[in-house]
């Protein structure tokens, strides 16, 4: 008798801890996909955002302006643009540097956003980097840290990859006629 009340109470806790680790497991998963879930809404809410008339003209004037002949001299930064261009870039470049800092967090993949972006990216990049690089050195000589570093990894990226092997981590299927 004492054999089978053992059994039985071994059985007992096999069970419970089977159920707490179904339990367990659940919960860790049950939190992953809310964590995924907010993180594709904020990346809907980036899509939103990049596709307003507003922000396609910020983006457009930021690479054609600080590009052109007549582009203000880097020499004052970012902060020594004048508006409304200064805010133009600000509103794209922190944009950028949003996105970045999310993949540099894991929360998105790089890819994704590397495909998504690619060519604004790298020009709005290369249009902002010798001012960008200035004000970096007025910061640095107050001591206030670094600025958008986190878009320049995603720009390091996408500049030093060509989009077909960007294109080939998607699963796409192509058209034939």
């Amino acid at each position: 008798m004492e054999s089978a009340s053992w059994a039985a109470t071994a059985l007992s806790m096999l069970v419970a801890v089977s159920a707490l680790m179904v339990s367990l497991w659940s919960a860790r998963r049950q939190a992953a996909d809310a964590q995924k879930a907010a993180i594709m809404r904020l990346v809907a809410e980036f899509i939103v955002r990049c596709r307003t008339d507003d922000f396609q003209a910020a983006q457009r004037a930021v690479v054609a302006e600080l590009k052109s002949e007549s582009a203000p001299d880097p020499q004052g930064g970012i902060s020594g643009l004048p508006e409304p261009l200064q805010s133009q870039v600000k509103k794209v470049g922190g944009f950028y540097q949003d996105l970045g800092t999310l993949v540099v967090l894991g929360a998105i993949p790089e890819y994704l956003v590397v495909a998504l972006y690619y060519r604004f990216l790298r020009e709005v990049w290369l249009a902002v980097w010798p001012y960008l690089e200035r004000e970096r050195v007025m910061l640095d000589a107050q001591n206030a840290g670094s600025v958008w570093g986190s878009f320049e990894h995603v720009a390091v990226f996408a500049l030093n990859t060509p989009f077909a092997d960007i294109a080939k981590m998607f699963r796409r299927r192509t058209y034939v006629a």
